[in-house]
C-alpha cells in the first residue's frame, strides 16, 4: 500500500473470534492479520482484552436479580458518582475515568455475564505489545473504549491505555505559520487515532481491531501512560465536582 506524504490508512481486521477468558491475543490477531507490518499501530476494542483478561461478572439472565448483580458490580469498579439523572449514572472509576456506568457493558457478550474494563489498561497494551514483539511484529497498541462527551451528542472512542507511542502531541513553544507562539496546544493523539480506528471497527461489526498505517514512523520503546497523562486530575480540572457535590459545596460555602 503506497501511501501520500502525511497520510495514512485505516484498516479493519476482519475474523478474529470470539474471545473467552485466557486467549492469546497477539495469536488470534496475528492468524487474522498476517499482513500486518512494523511501525503499524493496533487499536484494540478493550472489551477483548478485559474478555481474554477474565474480566467478566456473571449475572442473571432476567429479572431483578439481574439488576442488583448489575448494581453491585457498578459499586465495585465505582470510585465516586460525579452525576445522575433518571437511570444513568456517571462516575468516575478506580482508574480515574468520568464514564456512564463505570464502562460496564452487555453488549457483544453472552446474557450470563458483564464486561468490565480491563483493570490496568496501559499495562494491558504493553503485555499485547510485548507479545507481538516476541512473535516479530513491532508494532504501537492502543486499548480503546467508548465514552459520551460533556455538552455534545453522540459517543466517540478514546484511549484507555497504549504502548509504543506518545499519547500526546506537545505543541507549546512552537510557532504557527503567522508567527504566533502556541501556549496551550496540546493534542491527544491515541484519542484521535482510537476515534478514527472506530470508524471501521463499527459496533456490531465483529471487527474488534483496526489499525492505523502510515501515522508512525517508528515506535516508541518507553511507553507513557495514559493514565495520568492523559486523565486530568482535579486540581486542574474545572468541572471535577459532580452535581451533588457542587450543590452541597454552594450550600455550606461562606459568602465572602
Amino acid at each position: 500500500m503506497t501511501l501520500p506524504d502525511g497520510g495514512y490508512a485505516v484498516l479493519p481486521i476482519r475474523g478474529i473470534p470470539e474471545v473467552r477468558p485466557g486467549d492469546d491475543l497477539a495469536a488470534l490477531i496475528m492468524r487474522a492479520a498476517p499482513w500486518l507490518q512494523d511501525n503499524d499501530v493496533l487499536v484494540v476494542t478493550s472489551k477483548i482484552v478485559s474478555k481474554a483478561e477474565g474480566a467478566l461478572v456473571p449475572v442473571p439472565t432476567e429479572g431483578p436479580d439481574r439488576e442488583a448483580a448489575r448494581e453491585a458490580a457498578l459499586q465495585s469498579q465505582t470510585a465516586r458518582v460525579v452525576a445522575t439523572r433518571g437511570h444513568t449514572r456517571i462516575v468516575q472509576t478506580h482508574h480515574g475515568f468520568v464514564m456512564a456506568s463505570a464502562g460496564i457493558d452487555a453488549s457483544n457478550v453472552e446474557r450470563s455475564q458483564l464486561v468490565l474494563l480491563p483493570k490496568d489498561p496501559d499495562a494491558s497494551a504493553r503485555s499485547l505489545r510485548s507479545d507481538l514483539l516476541e512473535r516479530g511484529l513491532d508494532v504501537a497498541v492502543i486499548v480503546s473504549d467508548t465514552m459520551g462527551r460533556p455538552w455534545r451528542n453522540g459517543l466517540t472512542d478514546v484511549a484507555l491505555g497504549s504502548a509504543g507511542l506518545e499519547p500526546l502531541r506537545d505543541h507549546r513553544g512552537e510557532t504557527d505559520p503567522h508567527g504566533n507562539q502556541l501556549h496551550i496546544t496540546q493534542m491527544a493523539v491515541v484519542d484521535e487515532l482510537a476515534a478514527a480506528a472506530e470508524l471501521v471497527k463499527g459496533k456490531i461489526d465483529q471487527v474488534p481491531v483496526a489499525v492505523i498505517r502510515g501515522y508512525l514512523t517508528a515506535t516508541t520503546a518507553d511507553s507513557v501512560p495514559v493514565v495520568p497523562t492523559l486523565v486530568r486530575d482535579a486540581a486542574n480540572d474545572l468541572f471535577s465536582l459532580g452535581t451533588a457535590e457542587a450543590i452541597e459545596l454552594g450550600r455550606t460555602t461562606p459568602l465572602s
